[in-house]
């Protein structure tokens, strides 16, 4: 299940926006525990402005699997 892991293999960051003032974030591997999942990370983010829910973006993208 490492699709669930918020640091799969091949992610090299990922970027942390938040919805309500769209403050954005870069992360590398080392800035957050080690096998944390996706929904782990997202129940303890918490933004500047106070709104716990982030959207994340994990690059590099997957490619698509569709022509």
């Amino acid at each position: 299940m490492t699709d669930d892991l918020l640091f799969a293999p091949g992610v090299t960051f990922i970027e942390v926006r938040c919805w309500e003032c769209s403050h954005t974030v870069m992360m590398k591997p080392n800035e957050v525990p080690e096998g944390i999942t996706a929904h782990q990370f997202e129940k303890r983010a918490v933004c500047e402005c106070g709104t716990g829910w982030p959207q994340i973006t994990k690059y590099p993208k997957k490619k698509p699997t569709s022509m």
